[in-house]
């Protein structure tokens, strides 16, 4: 397994990893092809994106993690805002090994601090703990909707 930034060539495959896994249980997202590469270029085209992907031994993309590096007063930080591992290897360890191999690279853009957002209900929420990931006591994620 190795990681690395994002392949440009790779941008397809990407996708379509994507829309695999959060089309499927436990999401089972609905996107259509306009919206979801509307989000894929809001994600991975901003100055500060950085979109890693993980690599299979045979050079198969098989996951990613696409957020944003922000500065703050403790040093820089990575925000995740999608993190996706196959459906074939999920449940085998490979995401576990992918945030792993993820300090490397992060470390070499001397990011100091991993940040995300899950639900409690779904087992991606177990899966970020058990990688040493911890509920902030102090904080909460809020979300407003817009009246039509």
């Amino acid at each position: 397994m190795k990681a690395c930034v994002l392949r440009a060539s790779d941008y397809g495959k990407m996708k379509k990893l994507f829309l695999d896994v959060f089309s499927n249980e436990p999401w089972f997202d609905k996107w259509d092809e306009k919206q979801l590469d509307l989000y894929m270029k809001d994600l991975t085209e901003n100055n500060n994106s950085l979109s890693i992907a993980m690599y299979d031994e045979t050079e198969e993309l098989i996951g990613c993690s696409l957020g944003y590096v922000f500065n703050w007063w403790e040093g820089r930080e990575y925000f995740i805002k999608e993190f996706f591992i196959s459906r074939r290897k999920q449940g085998q360890g490979e995401g576990s090994t992918f945030l792993d191999l993820m300090d490397d690279i992060l470390r070499d853009k001397d990011i100091k601090h991993i940040l995300l957002s899950t639900e409690k209900t779904v087992p991606a929420y177990h899966f970020y703990q058990k990688n040493k990931f911890s509920v902030l006591d102090d904080s909460v994620f809020l979300v407003k909707k817009i009246p039509e």
